[in-house]
């Protein structure tokens, strides 16, 4: 498949690889909807205007398949998912659209993630441009505009290389991702770290300091709580003070990092200052 970030972007030695696939696009929903492919769309023409100098290269990956999305997904939430998408509007939240070609969209962004774990793998530090985000789905549900985890899918893939691997995950949003929390929250192998606003106001409503996972994985989730209209330095005083901390005291083997980008000033939203 030739797309033009490719030929403008070849893989190259000592770059990093940046993974996404134009099949994102085709998970269309309501108009207005603010998941939408224009938000994808506009990233690609903004790497575009990249100086062709920028160290990065562009890779489309091949689509996951069904048994791949098993990593992570339980057998009957996948079937009854795929099902959906041919004639439903939505799965289990007014949130979450499908039209036909939906499916097709999961697999592909999922593609993305399975490629930047072998790239992991391999040394190659690597991003995952994936569409629709992923970081509210749980194993066997699908919400906040979420269907597939993505970091959940690298975690999964990266321990069939690697099965005693520790992973610290940085995951910041306006939104608490309550899948990837859920997943891992009696796994002493992955501290979770997410930065989020506060989930007594914000969705998921899930999130709050005292939730440090359970079980045997009590004490490997950290969730810090931010204020609306917190500045981007109060972020990054967070990161230099307790995730410095964090990843100082968890021995771990990868560094997985869920960028959620709604907190900049920009955002319609605008509930922070970034």
């Amino acid at each position: 498949m030739n797309h033009a970030l490719t030929r403008r972007f070849p893989i190259r030695d000592h770059h990093l690889n940046i993974y996404f696939h134009p099949d994102c696009l085709l998970h269309e929903g309501p108009d207005g909807h603010p998941e939408r492919p224009a938000r994808f769309q506009a990233i690609l023409d903004g790497c575009l205007a990249l100086p062709t100098n920028t160290p990065v290269s562009f890779v489309i990956p091949r689509p996951a398949t069904f048994d791949e999305l098993l990593r992570v997904h339980g057998k009957h939430y996948l079937q009854r998912l795929e099902e959906a998408t041919h004639h439903q509007s939505t799965f289990m939240s007014p949130d979450n659209y499908l039209c036909p070609e939906s499916f097709d969209a999961f697999r592909a962004a999922a593609g993305c993630a399975i490629a930047t774990a072998d790239s992991l793998v391999k040394g190659t530090p690597s991003f995952a441009l994936t569409r629709p985000p992923g970081h509210h789905a749980g194993r066997d549900t699908a919400e906040g505009f979420c269907f597939v985890n993505h970091i959940a899918l690298v975690i999964e893939t990266l321990r069939q290389a690697h099965s005693d691997a520790n992973f610290l995950v940085v995951d910041f949003d306006i939104h608490h991702g309550n899948g990837i929390d859920q997943i891992y929250q009696r796994d002493s192998s992955v501290f979770y770290f997410s930065i989020h606003g506060d989930p007594q106001h914000i969705y998921p409503n899930t999130g709050f300091p005292d939730e440090r996972g359970k079980d045997t994985g009590h004490g490997y989730t950290r969730n810090m709580t931010v204020d609306e209209g917190t500045s981007g330095d109060e972020w990054l005083k967070i990161f230099r003070t307790t995730l410095a901390e964090v990843a100082g005291s968890f021995r771990y083997d990868y560094l997985l990092v869920g960028a959620g980008l709604d907190a900049h000033e920009e955002d319609p939203f605008s509930l922070m200052q970034l």
